[in-house]
């Protein structure tokens, strides 16, 4: 891509909103990132940067601009984290101008401080586009738009949770977060000389139709490379339909390639941040809880001196 004035997620608003539009509409973050990769020419190098905590800046850089485009909106969220495009959305076809005047109208409407807003509120698009707000986003990580107050700390202690487990418990508990997604018969082996399969279950298709699914539950703290998932299609060639590989890190861009390899035995890849999204959307080790507060300083001048 064109490198352009303003933070580099603002190119990304219109590509955001054209694959969602290709896709019908909504779609997926992993779909709408595979819909840029191949339609947009977004170089290679940039594709597979990652940050220190192993995430991919091309992605952080497309959720940053669906945050803007939500806030403005032109896009929605549905639970499960599926994209959909609004009515605004649907009709928008932006210029890079128009993508900068959301991000500082964005900006603008949040609650920044007084000297973000003074530096971005000027009518001059040059002026604007070189505005030091813009350098103000972190691009490398992920936009604040948190259901919960105290989401981040939950998830990094889930974080520090799930890389202390052993190999048994992490075994057990993906089991048991399989079996919450619908996953029947999942049977645990972990057996030694079983070439890493660690599990076995069937994921019901409709009433009728079920498919046979092999696990592999890996604790590690490096990102996964390919050799890992080349093993694990072998392991479970000619034995399940379809693989799941879980791990407390992350996976490598080639990784995620050998996975997703045609007329090859599909390999779906669960890495640490899925899983604890997945915790706490099915609420396992994790409750949500209603508090009141009250405010003393409400009363007091109400109250006897």
């Amino acid at each position: 891509m064109t490198q352009l004035k303003g933070p580099k997620f603002v190119q990304y608003f219109q590509p955001v909103l054209s694959a969602l539009k290709a896709l019908g509409s909504s779609a997926t973050p992993k779909e709408v990132f595979e819909w840029i990769e191949s339609s947009i020419q977004v170089p290679k190098s940039e594709i597979e940067e990652i940050n220190k905590s192993g995430q991919s800046k091309f992605e952080n850089k497309v959720h940053w601009a669906r945050f803007y485009l939500a806030k403005a909106g032109y896009i929605e969220t549905e639970k499960r984290g599926i994209w959909v495009l609004t009515d605004m959305g649907r009709k928008a076809n932006l210029t890079h101008s128009d993508a900068l005047k959301i991000f500082h109208n964005v900006r603008l409407e949040g609650n920044w401080n007084k000297e973000e807003q003074s530096e971005t509120s000027t009518s001059d698009t040059d002026s604007a586009q070189a505005s030091p707000a813009s350098n103000l986003v972190d691009e490398n990580a992920s936009p604040d738009d948190d259901l919960y107050i105290n989401q981040k700390d939950i998830q990094d202690q889930l974080f520090g949770i799930l890389q202390n487990l052993d190999d048994k418990g992490f075994e057990e508990l993906s089991a048991r977060l399989l079996r919450h997604l619908g996953f029947e018969s999942v049977n645990v082996t972990g057996r030694t000389g079983d070439e890493g399969i660690d599990g076995e279950g069937y994921l019901r298709l409709n009433r009728f139709v079920r498919t046979k699914v092999m696990f592999q539950c890996k604790r590690y703290t490096a990102p996964v490379g390919p050799g890992a998932i080349r093993d694990f299609r072998g392991a479970i060639q000619g034995r399940a339909e379809r693989g799941i590989f879980l791990t407390t890190a992350n996976f490598t861009r080639a990784a995620k390639e050998a996975a997703a390899r045609e007329n090859a035995t599909p390999i779906e890849l669960v890495e640490i941040d899925d899983i604890i999204t997945l915790l706490i959307e099915e609420r396992l080790g994790v409750s949500e809880t209603k508090a009141l507060k009250l405010d003393l300083s409400f009363f007091r001048p109400y109250s006897r001196s």
